[in-house]
């Protein structure tokens, strides 16, 4: 059965077009957040925990939803996710009250623990489908998706310096996905769906060896959540630390959002390419990207030039892409090998709980001095570059 045929069996594009559209309308709120409640007076620290909020009660709900979205399917989670998201943004047209955010994106939090799981282990649990290309195509609708939305952000503000309109924006972009998931989005096709069996063709002595090749591969999970880890720290510079130091030299928020347009277009072309890199290549350049990730940091300390910061920005979202795309990759291969959707859930967890953690030390360190911040980031992605490489050796096929 050749991928033409099993695209035409399944619709993979209500998959991308969830993605896109969620991604387009994710760092609109992410970026808007910390700049509007800096403005309004917040504690930096508390300016951490509504920038984390969402990722809270995320860091736990897709392991906590797993086996009810086994039992839901893939669609009805979609949906739910969907409905519940659109209806809790809602309340940014009656109030943005710290605190009432902050409830609202716990809540947001939870519920998307039924959508991007489903989204990804749609993916894996396909039989139809070439997964590491299809794998790659979604990572990079979400990447272009963010550069679509952080140039909306950048040219709402140009002309209309009020953040609020941003947030009353956003419930605009779910309510669309909730019509694309009701009646687009598809169930995997499996298998054993339905009783019936569907003989699966591998075309070619290349794409069996290739099958055979993953099957005899081992690796360690701590792999993945490492690089995870790394990531979730790095972006504590373009979601917390930068509008913190963007506002202190008094560049326009328009200006940051405009910064992270370049970091997104890297980081997008990253996460396509590590999606077909091989793993021999990758072991190589996520060690590299690691340590190199460590030293960059150090430059926003000393820089108070916009046009470098620009290069480091498109630096630091290649790095991010090569270490998203390299995590999602490994989860995905580990579902293939255990035949199991858990690592969905596993990534999506690991990137709520690691990206809570980072930005409440950042906060706290940034409350006190944003350069100390930038070098304590420095330092622990160092620290996560030697642990990454202890295990790398443990990643090897059987």
């Amino acid at each position: 059965m050749t991928e033409e045929i099993a695209v035409h069996h399944w619709r993979f594009w209500p998959v991308l077009s969830l993605v896109f559209i969620f991604a387009l309308s994710s760092p609109i709120i992410m970026l808007a957040a910390p700049i509007y409640y800096l403005q309004q007076g917040v504690e930096i620290i508390f300016i951490s925990i509504l920038s984390t909020a969402l990722t809270i009660t995320y860091s736990i709900s897709p392991l906590i939803l797993n086996k009810l979205s086994d039992i839901l399917g893939r669609r009805n989670c979609v949906i739910i996710a969907m409905i519940g998201a659109t209806i809790a943004e809602l309340i940014f047209y009656i109030t943005l009250d710290p605190l009432i955010f902050l409830i609202e994106r716990l809540f947001e939090g939870f519920i998307l623990g039924f959508f991007f799981p489903n989204l990804q282990a749609s993916i894996s649990d396909n039989a139809e489908i070439d997964h590491q290309k299809f794998l790659a195509r979604f990572n990079l609708s979400w990447g272009i998706a963010g550069v679509f939305g952080l140039i909306f952000g950048a040219v709402f503000l140009s002309f209309i310096n009020d953040l609020r309109f941003l947030f009353y924006i956003n419930p605009i972009f779910l309510a669309l996905n909730v019509f694309i998931a009701i009646f687009f989005f598809q169930e995997p096709i499996r298998d054993d769906q339905d009783g019936q069996k569907f003989e699966i063709e591998i075309q070619g002595l290349e794409d069996h060896q290739k099958l055979l090749k993953v099957s005899n591969l081992y690796i360690p999970v701590i792999l993945p959540l490492l690089l995870v880890l790394g990531l979730s720290f790095a972006s504590g510079n373009g979601t917390l630390l930068y509008p913190i130091k963007s506002e202190m030299l008094g560049y326009q928020p328009s200006s940051t959002y405009l910064l992270m347009v370049f970091a997104t277009i890297t980081q997008s072309l990253a996460m396509y390419l590590s999606n077909l890199a091989n793993f021999k290549k990758l072991k190589l350049l996520t060690s590299l990207t690691l340590l190199i990730y460590a030293f960059m940091f150090i430059f926003f300390t000393i820089s108070d030039f916009y046009i470098i910061f620009i290069v480091l920005f498109m630096l630091s979202g290649f790095f991010y892409g090569i270490l998203y795309g390299t995590a999602s990759k490994l989860f995905l291969t580990l579902n293939i090998i255990k035949n199991t959707s858990i690592y969905s859930s596993i990534l999506e967890s690991s990137i709520g709980l690691f990206f809570f953690i980072s930005q409440i030390i950042l906060g706290i360190v940034g409350g006190i001095n944003v350069n100390i911040a930038y070098i304590t980031l420095s330092i622990i992605l160092l620290l996560i570059f030697f642990f990454n490489l202890i295990f790398l050796k443990n990643f090897k096929e059987m």
